[in-house]
């Protein structure tokens, strides 16, 4: 279920190392969140020089957004959260300051799957 979207400007990282970020999105997440690899789904949107901005100032931000299923625990999405900001800032090189990630989680009755209905965290 979780659909991860990285936002970047166009340019700024490689097919190559877009793919990286993939498989290590892929990963974090299935050792951490423990489901199988081909659930995690990453797509990346890129937009033009001059079209991203920080505090009202043109800046190449980058930000990393996942939707998931409820039902994990704190610790598990902080360790989540510090493993993928870690590994996005390795692979891009983007400022601290340029960077975001959000979690947004929804009910798993709210998300279909492989033809079916998701099932509640730890009921796979």
């Amino acid at each position: 279920m979780p659909l991860y979207t990285a936002i970047i400007q166009e340019g700024s990282v490689s097919q190559e190392i877009k793919a990286k970020i993939a498989q290590e999105i892929t990963r974090i997440h299935t050792s951490i969140m423990k489901v199988p690899t081909n659930y995690v789904r990453v797509v990346f949107h890129s937009y033009p020089k001059g079209s991203g901005f920080t505090a009202g100032e043109e800046a190449s931000t980058a930000a990393l957004n996942c939707v998931l299923r409820s039902g994990h625990t704190t610790e598990d999405k902080s360790e989540l959260l510090k493993q993928l900001w870690s590994m996005f800032q390795a692979h891009t090189g983007v400022a601290i300051g340029q960077f975001a990630i959000s979690l947004e989680e929804i009910p798993s009755n709210n998300a279909m799957e492989m033809g079916e209905i998701m099932h509640g965290v730890g009921n796979q």
